[in-house]
C-alpha cells in the first residue's frame, strides 16, 4: 500500500495531464483494487475516502532530517516536485499573502517492505520559512506525533539510542506491548510501538531497524465528541475506546509528572485501506495551546493527506455537512492549472487540517491576480515577496 502513496504525487513541472491521468487510473486504482479496495470511478454518493496517502512534515535542515529517517528504513523516495507552483496551491496551503510559494527541498518517502501506508512529505520551504520549534511534548493540541511499530522492538531501540537518537523516556510496558517516544532532528515526535508476539514468529531480518507499519497519526483535540463526528464524516467509523486513565509511570513516558485521565479511541476507515488515527482529548493535564496555525509551513506534522475517490463530490458533501475548508481546490500539481486531479484542506473543529486529494472535473486556467501577474516580468524573488490585495 505503501508504493501508491509515492506515485499518487511523482509530478514535476514537465508533468503533463496525460501523466496525471496515467498516474491515477493505471497505477493508484490498480494498486488500491489489488489490495481489496473497491472503487467506483464513475463516484459516488459519499466522499469515499480510499486511503492515507501520507502525512507531511516540514524541517529545518532536509538533509539532515532525511538521513534520520533513513535510519528508520525509508529508503524509497520521490522528490520530481515543482519548486513553485499556482497562485491556488499556494492558497490551498492557506498562503493568501503570496502569489506562490518556494521550496528548498521535498521528497515523499517511504519503506519499501513496511504493510500499510508508511509515506512521509518532507518539505523545507524557502518561502515562506517559519523556523518555530515543533509541539514540545506529545500531549499538544493536534497532529503531535506518528506511531511507527516494530517486530524488533528491544533492537530498534538499542540501535537508534547509539546513534544519538533522543528518546523522551525510557520505554513503558510489558513484552509485546512497549512503546517509547523519540524525536527526529527538528524534535518532532514519533512513537516507536512493539508489534504482538504472535507478529514476531519466524522473523527474520538484517536491518538494524525493523518498522513494519505506520498504524496510526496521535491527533489531540480539545473536544472528542465533536472532533468525533467531523471525523465520522471522513469515513471513520470504526471506532476502539481508549482506556480513560493512566498511572504516572504511563505519564512518565508521555513527558508527564502525574498519572492522567483522557478520552480517546483509535478510529478507522471502515473502506479503504482501513488505517487509523489515535483520536486523545487529555482531560488531566490539559494544554489549550492551539495547534500550528495557517499557512501549513510549520516546522513539525502539520497535516495529513487523504485520496478519495472524486473531490468534487467529496466537497460538496462535507461542505454540506458544514465542513469548512482553508480554500477552493486547487489543480494539482504539474503548476498548469491544468490538472485533472486537485487538493483541499479541510480543516477539523481545533483548526487541524486534513488534506484531501483526488480526481476533479478539468477547470480553465483561472487568471493569477493582477500583482502577481506584474511581478512575474522581475525576479522570482522580487515576485515572491509580493503582497495580495
Amino acid at each position: 500500500m505503501s508504493h501508491y502513496v509515492g506515485l499518487l504525487l511523482v509530478l514535476g513541472r514537465q508533468a503533463s495531464i496525460l501523466n496525471m491521468r496515467f498516474i491515477f487510473s493505471r497505477l493508484i486504482y490498480p494498486s488500491l483494487f489489488l489490495l481489496g479496495i473497491a472503487i467506483n470511478v464513475n463516484g459516488a454518493e459519499d466522499i469515499n475516502v480510499l486511503g492515507r496517502i501520507h502525512f507531511n512534515t516540514q524541517t529545518a535542515d532536509f538533509e539532515k532530517t532525511r538521513e534520520f529517517y533513513r535510519l528508520l528504513g525509508y529508503t524509497q523516495g520521490v522528490n520530481a516536485f515543482p519548486k513553485t507552483n499556482t497562485h491556488l496551491m499556494a492558497r490551498s496551503l492557506g498562503m493568501y499573502d503570496l502569489c506562490t510559494y518556494e521550496l528548498d527541498s521535498i521528497e515523499v518517502m517511504s519503506i519499501p517492505s513496511a504493510m500499510g501506508p508508511t509515506s512521509i512529505d518532507l518539505i523545507q520551504f524557502a518561502v515562506p520559512y517559519n523556523g518555530e520549534p515543533p509541539y514540545s511534548h506529545p500531549t499538544h493540541l493536534g497532529m503531535a506525533y506518528a506511531a511507527f511499530a516494530t517486530a524488533t522492538f528491544s533492537q530498534d531501540y538499542n540501535f537508534l539510542k547509539s546513534q544519538s537518537v533522543s528518546f523522551l523516556s525510557e520505554p513503558y510496558g510489558k513484552e509485546g506491548e512497549r512503546f517509547v517516544f523519540m524525536q527526529d532532528p527538528d524534535g518532532v515526535y514519533l512513537k516507536l510501538v512493539e508489534l504482538p508476539q504472535s507478529s514476531r514468529e519466524n522473523f527474520e531480518s538484517e536491518a538494524k531497524v525493523n518498522i513494519e507499519a505506520m498504524p496510526y497519526v496521535g491527533i489531540n483535540v480539545s473536544n472528542f465528541e465533536e472532533s468525533l463526528s467531523f471525523y465520522e464524516s471522513l469515513g471513520y467509523t470504526e471506532i476502539k475506546f481508549l482506556p480513560e486513565q493512566g498511572s504516572i509511570e504511563e505519564g512518565q513516558a508521555y513527558g508527564l509528572d502525574r498519572p492522567f485521565s483522557i478520552r480517546g479511541a483509535d478510529i478507522s476507515l471502515s473502506e479503504g485501506d482501513r488505517h487509523s488515527l489515535r483520536l486523545i482529548q487529555w482531560l488531566e493535564p490539559f494544554d489549550p495551546e492551539p495547534p500550528y496555525p495557517s499557512p501549513i509551513s510549520h516546522i513539525g506534522i502539520h497535516r495529513i493527506a487523504l485520496a478519495v475517490q472524486n473531490l468534487d463530490i467529496a466537497v460538496e458533501t462535507l461542505t454540506a455537512k458544514g465542513v469548512e475548508f482553508l480554500s477552493q481546490i486547487a489543480p494539482c500539481c504539474s503548476g498548469t492549472g491544468l490538472d485533472e486531479q486537485g487538493i483541499i484542506n479541510a480543516i477539523d473543529p481545533d483548526g487541524i487540517f486534513v488534506e484531501l486529494v483526488g480526481p476533479i472535473q478539468q477547470r480553465p486556467i483561472q487568471p493569477e491576480p493582477a500583482i502577481c501577474a506584474d511581478a512575474n516580468e522581475s525576479s522570482r524573488t522580487a515576485w515572491l515577496n509580493y503582497q495580495l490585495p
